[in-house]
């Protein structure tokens, strides 16, 4: 019977620490994986609504969600305006028939739009006129999104809404 003897080898410095060097390895892992999120993550869910309208762009910060019963009709009112805290005047609002995703125009649509001076505008009879909603979250602050192109009016002229997105926090 043979026996091998192998010739003992010296251990490297590192091999040495190697849970160490684990250790040190898996921190930087973690940290590098903590920095790709997207900073926001402990602010909560966020919100906005931005269009152009006759091209103006106009941006909203506060955006909510809400479905609602309107003389036995179920209906979905998404709004867009400016903090109660902010100088600026304006707002927007949908109400539509039904809580889903989809697309929204002729009577299942109603649009209210007050400009910066107060003037009410409100949805015209255009075919072209759309609301889609895109998805519809429905838990407390659930992400309701879509996107519209609009044209509303009153007595003294209209105005065309293009590139409409908006992503409003749903309340039950």
């Amino acid at each position: 019977m043979q026996v091998l003897v192998t010739p003992d080898r010296p251990k490297l410095d590192f091999m040495k620490n190697t849970s160490l060097l684990l250790s040190i390895i898996s921190m930087f892992s973690v940290l590098a994986a903590c920095n790709k999120g997207d900073g926001d993550a402990l602010s909560g869910p966020s919100s906005s609504f931005t269009f152009s309208a006759n091209d103006t762009l106009i941006s909203y910060p506060v955006n909510l969600a809400y479905t609602q019963e309107v003389y036995d009709v179920h209906t979905t009112l998404i709004s867009g305006q400016y903090k109660d805290t902010s100088g600026k005047k304006g707002s927007i609002s949908f109400r539509l028939i039904g809580d889903t995703t989809g697309r929204y125009r002729g009577d299942s649509l109603l649009v209210t739009y007050t400009n910066a001076a107060g003037n009410i505008y409100y949805n015209t009879n255009d075919s072209t006129n759309v609301v889609i909603v895109d998805k519809f979250e429905k838990k407390y602050n659930g992400s309701v999104s879509g996107s519209f192109y609009l044209k509303v009016a009153n007595s003294s002229g209209s105005i065309q809404f293009s590139q409409g997105i908006f992503t409003a926090l749903y309340q039950d």
